[in-house]
C-alpha cells in the first residue's frame, strides 16, 4: 500500500501537496484546483474548491492501480469532512485504527478527528472511486452565521462549536437521492469561470443543507421512515428513466413497473423523498426542462410542448406561469430582443 502523509497548513493547500506527492502538475482557476492522476498510478482526476465562508468541495472521480492511504492532518483548522460515496468503497479511521469505517454507494460519512490526529482515507486499487465531499472550517463557518452560535439547535450546536476539536465525530448512514442528484449536477456542469464557481458554491451549501436535515432526522430516531437501500435504488431507477424519457412517461402504473414496486408504496416513497407526489415530481422536471429550453432560444413554445410530451400548449403555458411568474412567450421575447441588440 502507497501511503502519503499530507501535513497541510492551509485548505489549499491539499491539491497541491498530493500533486507533489504523485510527481503530478495541477492547475487552479478562481480558487478551483484540479490534478489529474499520473498514468503510473492509476487515472482519473480530482477537484478541489474552498470559498470563503468555509466550506470547501472536493471531488474524485478515479481508480487506482494499487491501495493508496491519505493520511490527511490540518492542526491549524481542525475540520469537519461530510463524506459522500457515490461509487466505489473507502475506508476511513482516525490514529490507532479507531473508528474504522467503510462506506460504498450510496452511505455518507461524517468524520472530524480530535485535536492534532489524522483523518486516514484509503483508496482501493482497482475499483472506481466517485467520492464527494464536503470539507468545514468550523470556525469560519461560524462567522459566516448572521446569528450568534447559541442560536443554533443543540444538535447543530455540539457539531460546529467544536472549533478546538475537542471531541471526535464518525457517524455513518445512508444519504438521500436529493443528494445524490445535487451531486450530479456539479459533476454535470458545463458553466465556465465564474459562474461555475458560483454554482457550485451553491450546491455545495445545498448539499450541507439535506446532510444537517437528515442528521438531525436520524439523531431524532425517525430511521423508520427512511427507505431501504433496495428500494432506493428502485427510486432512483425511475429517477433516471423520467429524465431520458419525460416525453413519454407512461402512467404511475408503468414506472412502479420499472421500479419493481407497487403504485402505492411508489407514491409513498417520492413523497418521503422529494415531498411531492410522482405526477408533481413529473410536472416539475418538464418546467425545468422547458424553462432551459426556452431560455435556449432556440425552440417555439409548441415544439417545446412536444419534446415534453404534453398536448395542450394552453395547459402548458398555465403550469409555466404559476411556477416562474412569467409566460413562455414573454421569455422567448425577452431573447429575441437580446439577440436583436448583438
Amino acid at each position: 500500500m502507497k501511503t502519503y502523509h499530507l501535513e497541510l497548513n492551509d485548505v489549499d493547500d491539499f491539491i497541491p501537496e498530493f500533486a507533489k506527492k504523485l510527481g503530478s502538475d495541477y492547475t487552479e482557476h478562481l480558487g478551483e484546483y484540479n490534478f489529474k492522476i499520473p498514468h503510473k498510478n492509476g487515472d482519473g482526476n480530482i477537484r478541489g474548491i474552498n470559498f470563503p465562508n468555509g466550506v470547501g468541495l472536493y471531488t474524485y472521480h478515479c481508480k487506482f492501480l494499487e491501495n493508496l492511504q491519505l493520511k490527511i492532518s490540518l492542526p491549524s483548522i481542525n475540520p469537519i469532512r461530510f463524506l459522500y460515496c457515490i461509487e466505489g468503497e473507502i475506508d476511513s479511521f482516525f490514529d490507532n485504527n479507531e473508528d474504522f469505517t467503510t462506506i460504498e454507494n450510496h452511505q455518507f460519512l461524517i468524520s472530524a478527528p480530535k485535536d492534532s490526529e489524522t483523518h486516514n482515507i484509503i483508496l482501493k486499487k482497482d475499483t472506481a472511486i466517485v467520492l464527494c465531499y464536503l470539507e468545514i472550517d468550523r470556525l469560519k463557518f461560524q462567522q459566516y452565521f448572521s446569528f450568534d452560535l447559541n442560536e443554533l439547535e443543540p444538535v447543530f450546536y455540539k457539531v460546529f462549536s467544536d472549533v478546538k476539536a475537542k471531541h471526535r465525530i464518525c457517524k455513518t448512514g445512508s444519504y438521500s437521492l436529493k443528494t445524490a442528484e445535487t451531486i450530479k449536477e456539479i459533476k454535470n456542469c458545463e458553466l465556465e469561470g465564474f459562474p461555475r464557481i458560483n454554482f457550485i458554491g451553491a450546491k455545495s451549501l445545498e448539499i450541507l443543507s439535506y446532510m444537517l436535515t437528515r442528521f438531525k432526522k436520524e439523531k431524532q430516531i425517525f430511521q423508520s421512515k427512511t427507505l431501504k437501500q433496495r428500494d432506493m435504488k428502485a427510486l432512483e431507477k425511475v429517477v433516471e428513466y423520467l429524465d431520458h424519457n419525460i416525453a413519454k412517461v407512461g402512467t404511475v402504473n408503468d414506472l412502479a413497473k420499472i421500479a419493481g414496486m407497487n403504485s402505492n408504496k411508489l407514491q409513498e416513497a417520492f413523497q418521503l423523498i422529494y415531498g411531492k407526489t410522482v405526477n408533481e415530481y413529473i410536472r416539475d422536471i418538464r418546467l425545468t426542462k422547458a424553462l432551459n429550453m426556452l431560455s435556449a432560444g432556440n425552440r417555439n413554445v409548441s415544439e417545446v410542448v412536444y419534446e415534453l410530451g404534453l398536448s395542450s400548449r394552453s395547459y402548458f403555458s398555465k403550469i409555466f406561469k404559476a411556477k416562474y411568474g412569467i409566460s413562455p412567450r414573454k421569455i422567448l421575447a425577452s431573447k429575441s430582443r437580446s439577440k436583436l441588440k448583438t
